[in-house]
């Protein structure tokens, strides 16, 4: 049983400070809150953001592609999935982001610094061992050849799934 996140498209809109300055965003973004908290029900919404994010890879794919990349934000408990290039720097068009409300919510409410950094580092290995879980069986990701990585710190700092 999957879960349908509603999600809500923004498109890139320069001011015209970007469009003098020739730098206007290309992304549109996907973006969508989930607010259930139970790890099943959370797994469930990470498997959805991938199914958004695959179904955009053939739009994504350029010459330059290389990586399926998955940042997982630990202070605002977000997950983004971009298609981008060996550097890690320039990212596809289309951007699916989903923000975990609740687990933002769980590991940012009154605790010590110690408590907040075990219960981020416990979600984030959670989160990337359900990426790589479910990418093992996601047949529509295996029709491309990206190299799919992790991190939830920077992307200098990525991890192979």
């Amino acid at each position: 049983m999957s879960i349908s996140l509603n999600w809500e498209e923004r498109k890139p809109s320069a001011n015209l400070f970007e469009e003098a300055a020739g730098t206007e965003r290309e992304h549109v973004v996907y973006s969508a809150i989930f607010n259930e908290g139970k790890d099943k029900l959370i797994e469930r919404a990470v498997q959805a953001c991938i199914e958004k994010a695959v179904s955009f890879i053939p739009d994504n794919v350029t010459n330059e592609s290389r990586y399926f990349l998955f940042e997982w934000d630990v202070v605002c408990s977000t997950l983004t999935i971009v298609v981008t290039d060996d550097s890690k720097e320039n990212d596809s068009k289309i951007v699916v982001k989903c923000l975990m409300s609740v687990l933002d919510e769980n590991t940012n409410t009154n605790k010590s610094e110690s408590a907040w950094s075990d219960k981020t580092a416990e979600y984030a290995q959670l989160v990337k061992y359900w990426i790589k879980d479910y990418l093992t069986t996601c047949s529509d990701f295996m029709k491309f050849s990206l190299v799919a990585v992790f991190h939830s710190e920077s992307r200098e700092n990525t991890e192979l799934l």
